[in-house]
């Protein structure tokens, strides 16, 4: 019994490391996703949408600055979908 029941293990065993292998080199993005959707922060965004990125760059150790920049989802000429920087705004604290 021992004897089944440890060929059973080594053939799930031997029969999962292909499928285990397949999955992980598999992409979650779908082929030509670029030329349909921007991507930020594991969203999609279609074209002419925009996002707003804030975040504080540290400019020296005395003076710190809050940065805001806006982007929009743009076409390029060769089709693909990019971000395009719209605006930054720069606020010392």
């Amino acid at each position: 019994m021992k004897t089944l029941t440890l060929g059973l293990a080594l053939t799930l065993i031997a029969s999962a490391a292909p499928a285990q292998q397949m999955l992980s080199t598999a992409s979650p993005i779908p082929d030509g996703a670029e030329t349909r959707f921007c991507y930020y922060e594991g969203m999609a965004y279609s074209e002419d949408a925009f996002v707003l990125m804030v975040g504080d760059n540290t400019v020296t150790s005395t003076v710190s600055t809050l940065q805001e920049r806006l982007l929009r989802c743009y076409r390029e000429s060769d089709g693909v979908l990019r971000w395009r920087p719209q605006s930054t705004f720069q606020v010392s604290k």
